[in-house]
């Protein structure tokens, strides 16, 4: 899903879940997660592995960090918000501990929005076939549980002081629908993904406008280091 588009309602929903106007803030990976912080007001220091991705966001003044999720430049809290905005499912689960303790080094507060691993048939289907065509390429694309994000957010030294679950009532119109998986289909020829893969995504296609697919709904965690409570 990667840093999906959330338009309207869910995005009012998920950014108006805690103040960001004025706030120094890490968005970690950069994307659309990065344009929107800078619209409410904030100061964005963005991180990304990607040196790429920084090209759309050159002229805007930010801070824009070329390092690895797990090894910041950073040595005290320079921030007062970590951003993490469908960013954890694409990196390795084994690193997820280390991601969100090196956040707690570098801010006093975190916010988490990831997908909700559970959905209707189509998306259920749609999601593990993702996840076995990037494990195919090296890469991940692995949703979790609240429960595994809540454990993991305490467990390096934050309260949880929000958890939302943005709930998805309505099916993708079929040109929405169409869209994305032909931008998913391209994504993954320019990273190599077996053609089973390709053909299997086309397949589903026709399964999902027959059936009708709604978005999995969404989770929305902010915590708090415990030493400034």
């Amino acid at each position: 899903m990667g840093k999906s588009t959330m338009k309207g309602k869910n995005e009012e929903e998920i950014w108006s879940s805690t103040s960001i106007k004025g706030l120094t803030v890490i968005d970690f990976g950069t994307g659309e997660s990065t344009k929107k912080l800078i619209d409410l007001g904030a100061k964005v220091i963005t991180v990304d592995r990607d040196a790429e991705k920084f090209k759309k966001y050159g002229n805007l003044g930010i801070q824009l960090i070329k390092c690895e999720i797990t090894n910041l430049p950073f040595n005290n809290k320079i921030a007062d918000l970590a951003v993490f905005y469908f960013t954890l499912h694409e990196i390795d689960p084994l690193l997820h501990k280390e991601a969100i303790s090196n956040a707690c080094k570098v801010s006093s507060k975190i916010m988490v929005v990831e997908p909700y691993p559970k959905g209707c048939p189509a998306y259920q289907r749609y999601a593990e076939l993702w996840r076995r065509a990037m494990h195919s390429v090296g890469r991940f694309e692995d949703y979790q549980p609240i429960s595994y994000w809540k454990e993991l957010i305490e467990s390096c030294g934050f309260e949880i002081v929000v958890l939302k679950r943005i709930r998805q009532n309505r099916d993708i119109p079929l040109g929405v629908l169409e869209e994305t998986v032909h931008c998913i289909i391209d994504e993954w020829r320019k990273l190599s993904v077996e053609s089973k893969y390709v053909n299997e995504m086309s397949e589903f296609l026709k399964y999902a406008k027959r059936n009708g697919m709604r978005w999995s709904d969404l989770i929305v965690m902010i915590g708090e280091s415990k030493e400034s409570l």
